[in-house]
């Protein structure tokens, strides 16, 4: 008799156990994907650079015809060295140079964006370091490729997905390190709605740039290697509507304590003006240690190169 309830009583809490066994089992797999959805929502979001306006000196600023009536020295042909820079004395300098756009989905710069320094900052700051300092040893790169790269690297992209072109220029500019930590990217092209559930309740300009950097993905993935498509996908065509609140060619007080004032043409390259004030002995200044930032967030983040433009 025993034994005969023992049966009735098992086979009656056979199924209400495995009942609970698969609610347990549908709460993991609903954690995990939740858990999945919210790597990939922060893979997608997280900037790979994050400079940005606020991190520039807006008090300490100068209007543009603060030096109008002084006389430039020019550096194009002045002594200079990766490690040291330009050693400048008291007095007025400019210099023209190469520069690289780090914000995708953005306006190229026009005469109505004021410009201000900022350091490099970003999860991504020592790849794009190397790939913009170490250009200067190897300017048989040509600059789009460059900049092809740090768009990659910017929208998250897989380095497998990069064609052989950028593959082999990313070797030439990056340590193995930085190599390794530029192919553990694995970003591929984000489906549209999954893309309008990660852009909900975030601001324009933030949607903006996603889409922008989903296009890139989307470039890479195609295997395409028609830089004038990608320049297309990666920025905003037109001139941006906004107007800044700082005047191009402002002046803003450099952390080394020198004057500098930024005059972009496009995107990819740059007049830069400084002014070393008697307060200071001398100055150095390395060019690709400097990010100019509009205040016009809509508008490109530029980082200034230690390549030459002077022709």
């Amino acid at each position: 008799m025993k034994k005969l309830l023992f049966t009735v009583s098992l086979a009656l809490m056979i199924p209400a156990n495995a009942q609970i066994f698969d609610l347990l089992k549908d709460k993991v797999k609903d954690k995990a994907s939740s858990l999945v959805g919210e790597k990939m929502m922060a893979g997608i979001t997280t900037e790979a650079i994050s400079t940005n306006f606020k991190d520039c000196n807006k008090v300490d600023i100068k209007m543009p015809d603060f030096a109008k009536n002084e006389k430039f020295t020019s550096l194009c042909a002045a002594n200079f060295s990766q490690n040291e820079g330009y050693l400048l004395k008291p007095g007025y300098y400019t210099i023209d140079l190469k520069s690289f756009c780090l914000k995708a989905g953005t306006y190229a710069p026009s005469k109505g964006d004021g410009y201000l320094y900022a350091p490099v900052r970003g999860p991504k700051k020592e790849i794009i370091n190397a790939l913009v300092k170490n250009w200067y040893k190897h300017q048989d790169i040509p600059q789009h490729t460059v900049q092809s790269i740090i768009w990659g690297v910017i929208a998250k992209s897989s380095f497998k997905n990069m064609n052989t072109e950028m593959q082999l220029a990313a070797t030439q500019l990056l340590s193995k390190n930085e190599l390794l930590q530029l192919s553990k990217m694995g970003l591929d092209f984000v489906p549209d709605n999954l893309m309008s559930k990660v852009k909900s309740n975030l601001p324009q300009p933030v949607q903006i740039a996603l889409e922008a950097e989903n296009r890139i993905r989307s470039f890479f993935s195609s295997s395409s290697s028609n830089y004038a498509e990608l320049e297309r996908l990666a920025m905003l065509g037109g001139i941006n509507p906004e107007k800044s609140d700082i005047a191009y060619g402002t002046w803003g007080l450099h952390p080394k304590g020198y004057w500098v004032s930024y005059h972009p043409h496009g995107y990819t390259q740059m007049t830069v003006q400084i002014y070393v004030p008697p307060t200071l002995a001398s100055a150095t200044f390395i060019p690709s240690d400097d990010v100019a930032v509009p205040a016009n967030t809509s508008s490109q983040r530029l980082m200034v190169s230690d390549v030459l433009n002077c022709n």
